[in-house]
């Protein structure tokens, strides 16, 4: 069994006959919305300061409302968020599901409304490669031969080689975000300059924005990007292949998120609801577009 959060962010509270009626947006895919009978169990404001506990049971729920019932309703505010869980069985991971980098991007194709991923340009790969120091892994390639870089729901930016706009150009944005995390890294009293992601002598001396799962010698490569300021990279291990290299998220601030499954898996555990993101899951509700 795991866990799955519930949240909704409150715009309005009014008081009703059985509880109170709270305007806003639930929080992440709607695969993850708190049901009738789940509750919420905690509250804080937008920025998580004033957490309490409440006990509000879920009557009714949709995309713009939720109506409430039981204690604590009356402390609720705008600007509030209130949030629970529930346990769900644990079922195999979507990388399990997706054996090879064909299924995977051809999966992640049909949640898009693509047309069939076909055989591919056969695209010549090694400038690419050879710049980056890496090969990279296959179901990107094979998407980006048969697609292009374009932008998912209209939300997430999925980078291509030889991008005609600096956001949209692998090798560009890559440069831009890597220089974003490595200022991080370092620390504000750090000397940013050119320096490998591993090069832990780098590092602030209390490793503060450094991941727990990132060490010395590792790398990142980043293949795309929200228009919040969000990045996607793959964490790059020396001993695993690119075709095995997990997708972790950053977001604008400190906080990063790691989804254990590599590009093609990953996209489509977002628009699934496979893959919990505080930060993207309620961007990728559906009906799903790629386009650039």
């Amino acid at each position: 069994m795991r866990s799955e959060k519930l949240t909704f962010y409150i715009e309005s509270v009014s008081a009703v006959s059985e509880g109170w009626r709270l305007e806003g947006e639930p929080g992440y895919h709607p695969r993850h919305w708190a049901r009738p009978g789940e509750r919420f169990v905690h509250a804080c404001h937008e920025n998580g300061r004033g957490e309490r506990a409440v006990d509000l049971v879920v009557l009714e729920l949709s995309s713009s409302h939720t109506v409430v019932t039981g204690s604590g309703g009356d402390q609720l505010c705008p600007n509030d968020i209130v949030s629970g869980e529930r346990m769900v069985m644990d079922t195999s991971s979507v990388a399990d599901r997706l054996s090879s980098p064909d299924d995977a991007a051809a999966h992640l194709a049909r949640l898009l409304a693509l047309p069939e991923l076909g055989i591919g340009s056969g695209s010549d790969w090694s400038p690419v490669e050879a710049e980056l120091g890496f090969a990279l892994p296959g179901d990107y390639k094979l998407f980006i031969d048969a697609y292009g870089a374009g932008m998912v729901d209209d939300h997430l930016m999925v980078c291509g080689p030889g991008g005609i706009a600096d956001w949209a150009d692998l090798l560009r944005h890559n440069a831009y975000a890597r220089e974003c995390v490595r200022s991080e890294f370092a620390g504000p009293d750090g000397d940013s300059g050119v320096w490998s992601l591993g090069d832990a002598s780098r590092w602030a001396p209390d490793r503060a924005e450094v991941p727990s799962w990132f060490g010395p010698g590792d790398d990142l490569i980043s293949w795309g990007h929200t228009g919040n300021g969000d990045f996607l990279f793959w964490h790059v291990k020396p001993d695993i292949t690119p075709n095995e290299w997990p997708v972790a998220f950053k977001e604008r601030g400190p906080f990063w998120e790691y989804y254990g499954a590599g590009f093609g898996a990953s996209l489509a555990g977002l628009l699934t609801g496979d893959i919990q993101s505080e930060y993207l899951s309620r961007w990728f509700g559906g009906p799903h577009t790629y386009a650039f």
